[in-house]
């Protein structure tokens, strides 16, 4: 069944990772599926805490979700000028905009124009602020790596020998969650025996 998707530029957000370290990400709207998993009432910003819910998971997420997007993405994050002097953070990649925390406002129409640029250091002087980015981070780079295992178990079944080797590598240096030395060896020995370099040099250390 397909996904259906609500966030604000969720249809023309067709962007790539810019960091190799979550090359396994095809496009925000994986990686907001991922989030889906991750956002709680304790990455929620305590003002909203109160109001936040499994039925509103984007609730209190904003500036600390935009700047993971950066993370990922790169571009630059905006602010939306709010009551109190706060700031929506939403996304803007290669002229791509995107907002995946905008369905917390329901049918409220937000302008996405003209809005001032958000820099993380001015966020992150608040520790409150940094110490929920970087949970949402933890969170979100273990399901990362869990995906990434999963596409390369998929990718190996199918024959593919890099994803074979990269399978191996994961299972040997722990980069899955632990250390793995018999399934390194069985996919390194299946993926060095069909020619690739990166398996047969981590053979030697098996």
């Amino acid at each position: 069944m397909k996904r259906e998707f609500k966030f604000y530029g969720w249809d023309s957000c067709d962007v790539s990772p810019v960091n190799e370290d979550y090359d396994v990400i095809t496009d925000p709207k994986e990686m907001y599926v991922i989030l889906t998993e991750i956002w709680s009432k304790d990455t929620c910003a305590p003002r909203l805490r109160d109001g936040w819910s499994k039925d509103n998971i984007t609730l209190g997420q904003c500036s600390i979700t935009a700047f993971l997007v950066q993370d990922v993405f790169g571009g630059e994050v905006y602010g939306i000028p709010r009551e109190g002097g706060n700031f929506h953070c939403y996304n803007v990649v290669d002229g791509h905009v995107f907002d995946l925390t905008s369905e917390q406002f329901g049918d409220e129409v937000l302008s996405y124009e003209g809005n001032p640029e958000q820099l993380r250091e001015n966020h992150f002087a608040s520790a409150e602020k940094y110490e929920r980015y970087k949970l949402l981070k933890s969170g979100f780079d273990k399901l990362v790596q869990k995906h990434r295992q999963l596409k390369l178990i998929d990718g190996a079944a199918r024959g593919d020998i890099n994803a074979a080797a990269g399978l191996a590598r994961g299972y040997f240096d722990g980069s899955f969650g632990e250390v793995n030395k018999a399934k390194a060896r069985k996919w390194a020995s299946y993926a060095a025996k069909h020619g690739s370099v990166e398996a047969q040099e981590l053979m030697s250390k098996l």
